[in-house]
C-alpha cells in the first residue's frame, strides 16, 4: 500500500473510534461505500485536496464507531486496487467534484437525524 493510502486509512481510522451506538443502516453503509469509492479514485489520481475533503465530509457527519471507519478504508483499498488492475484513467476534475457533491448530498442524507 502507498504511504499516502497507509497515512490517511490510519488517520481516518484513528478518528473514527467507536462510540456504543446503533449498528449503520444499509442506507448508511451504501453512502460510506460511495466515499470510500471516490476517494480511492482520489487517491490514485493524486486529488490531494479531494482526499481532504472526503475525510473533513466524515468526521463531521459519521458518529465515531470503528466498524464504520474499517467499512471506509475496506471500500477505499477495493476502490484503488481496481482502479488500477481495470487501467482506468482518472476523471476530470471537475467531475469528480460533481460526484463527491452528490456523495456528500447522500450522505447528509443517510445520517440526518
Amino acid at each position: 500500500m502507498k504511504p499516502f493510502v497507509r497515512v490517511v486509512s490510519m488517520s481516518l481510522l484513528l478518528l473514527l473510534q467507536p462510540v456504543h451506538a446503533a449498528p449503520a443502516t444499509e442506507a448508511q453503509l451504501q453512502a460510506i461505500a460511495r466515499m470510500g469509492e471516490l476517494n480511492g479514485v482520489a487517491l490514485q489520481c493524486r486529488f490531494v485536496d479531494q482526499v481532504r475533503r472526503i475525510k473533513q465530509e466524515l468526521i463531521k457527519r459519521l458518529p465515531k464507531q470503528r466498524a464504520l471507519g474499517a467499512w471506509f478504508e475496506q471500500k477505499t483499498n477495493a476502490a484503488f486496487t481496481d482502479f488500477i488492475n481495470r487501467g482506468d484513467r482518472c476523471p476530470g476534475l471537475l467531475e469528480f467534484e460533481k460526484d463527491l457533491e452528490q456523495a456528500v448530498a447522500r450522505l447528509d442524507e443517510a445520517f440526518s437525524p
